[in-house]
């Protein structure tokens, strides 16, 4: 009865007025107590096994975890639910839970809109639906379409030209 009573806790978990932190809380502990009752089954053949049921019950429970935290986090991250559904294989819980804090964090810090729902509405907009990031859309992500080539190919003197630090 517990191991019922959890997995229907879990997939009935919404973030509400939860941080995306408190959320994700809440739902790992529902999961690590779900692993205690119920662990992976563990290939026991004495010849390594071929068939590769493990990895695929692996992936399994990697997409039934992101699926129960996206499908529990408020509406304000549809943009990354989206992303991260579209993604082949679906990332693991701990980059997806990145993904949104990071998100959260971003949304929090522009305290200069009046109101939430500008806020979210405001940020949802400049967000890639791509890579995740905001202040771009996803016709103009690097991380989708490479960097722009440069028209100037004649030019050679590029020390005026602005570099990235981190990826350069």
């Amino acid at each position: 009865m517990r191991i019922s009573e959890l997995q229907m806790e879990a997939a009935s978990l919404k973030q509400g007025d939860l941080t995306v932190t408190e959320f994700f809380t809440k739902l790992r502990t529902i999961w690590d107590e779900l692993e205690n009752f119920r662990p992976e089954p563990t290939c026991k053949c004495p010849t390594k096994c071929t068939c590769d049921v493990a990895s695929m019950i692996k992936q399994r429970k990697i997409e039934d975890h992101a699926m129960q935290f996206l499908r529990g986090l408020n509406d304000q991250y549809s943009n990354i639910r989206s992303h991260v559904l579209l993604l082949e294989p679906i990332p693991p819980i701990t980059k997806i839970f990145h993904y949104v804090a990071q998100q959260e964090r971003h949304i929090g810090g522009n305290s200069f809109f009046p109101n939430t729902d500008a806020k979210i509405n405001a940020v949802a907009t400049i967000s890639c639906t791509h890579c995740g990031k905001g202040g771009h859309v996803e016709s103009t992500c690097y991380k989708k379409h490479g960097f722009p080539t440069n028209s100037d190919k004649g030019n050679r003197n590029n020390a005026n030209r602005k570099v990235c630090t981190h990826c350069r």
